[in-house]
């Protein structure tokens, strides 16, 4: 083989690994409430209490992987995720990575935080990577259907 041959092939290689790889997609969301902090973390600071809350979750286990605290979500689909809590700051918030999923998502980790301000500010931020644009779109609508859960909880007392 020829260099000529060896660089067009090189080339080829490196053009169809780029365009084969997956997208990395950032998100940030946050929701402002009048009510307490303590109040509000109360609702959601437990790593397994989001089927309390958020709209799309049936149910929420916990079990130990790997030393860390883990919790299986199932949707009212039917489909189970499984997150891995890696790092916590009590009363202030919680980071999750996803072990498995359903989805066409890799590395997908993320943040549920609040601020306590006089009006606590709820956070909630991820990355991910994905081959399948739509997943950017089903991540933002998953996040801001548990925020609006949150904010009518809150409306509601």
């Amino acid at each position: 083989m020829n260099l000529t041959s060896m660089i067009t092939t090189t080339a080829i290689g490196v053009l169809f690994a780029t365009t084969a790889s997956a997208t990395d997609y950032q998100i940030k969301r946050s929701l402002a409430l009048s009510a307490p902090a303590d109040e509000v973390w109360h609702l959601i600071g437990d790593f397994c209490d989001i089927d309390d809350w958020h709209p799309s979750v049936k149910s929420c286990s916990l079990k130990v992987i790997d030393g860390s605290l883990a919790r299986v979500i199932t949707t009212a689909e039917g489909a189970e995720f499984v997150h891995k809590r890696i790092a916590m700051e009590p009363g202030l918030s919680y980071t999750y990575k996803t072990i498995s999923s359903p989805l066409p998502i890799e590395n997908f980790t993320a943040t549920l935080s609040i601020e306590p301000f006089d009006t606590p500010l709820i956070m909630w931020t991820g990355r991910f990577s994905s081959d399948d644009p739509a997943m950017e779109k089903f991540v933002v609508e998953a996040v801001e259907a548990g925020l609006l859960a949150i904010e009518n909880r809150f409306k509601a007392q």
